[in-house]
């Protein structure tokens, strides 16, 4: 009888370990949205601040009025640019020409909503229309299918 039950628990301590093991694989692959989320927001903000025209920082507030919601932009070529216009989820939000010498960055206030509440989590099709200040260029840069996901703020 004293071989049953041990065999029993040990049954139970093998299940519970591949449950939880299956359950921070669900996680970290996003098939649960709380849980995956961080992982997901990780590889977006490193995805973008690496990209050619690299969105190095953000932030974004719930239902904000005005421009209050922030873009830190960085121009990753070789040559300048001119960014002459920012969409989010093809909204745009940004139309003023800007030019970028290599390596440079600015900080573009935008209005862009990313929820009802701070905490709501978005996720945003960007897509950045630029030329090229040397041959005069026009190029639009999407992000290669990578967007840009995060958390509002307060």
């Amino acid at each position: 009888m004293n071989k049953k039950a041990q065999t029993a628990t040990e049954y139970i301590i093998i299940f519970a370990v591949v449950l939880i093991i299956a359950l921070i694989a669900v996680g970290v692959l996003g098939g649960i949205p709380s849980f995956g989320s961080t992982a997901r927001h990780r590889a977006s903000s490193t995805y973008w601040q690496e990209a050619d025209i690299g969105i190095t920082a953000y932030s974004f507030d719930p239902d904000a009025a005005g421009t209050d919601d922030v873009l830190v932009i960085m121009n990753h070529f070789e040559n300048s640019i001119s960014i002459t216009s920012i969409s989010l989820d093809g909204t745009r939000v940004y139309s003023t020409s800007t030019s970028f010498a290599p390596g440079e960055q600015k900080t573009i206030n935008i209005d862009q909503d990313c929820g009802n509440s701070a905490g709501d989590m978005y996720t945003f099709k960007v897509e950045i229309n630029y030329t090229a200040d040397e041959t005069g260029t026009p190029y639009t840069f999407s992000g290669e299918g990578h967007n840009l996901e995060g958390v509002c703020s307060i």
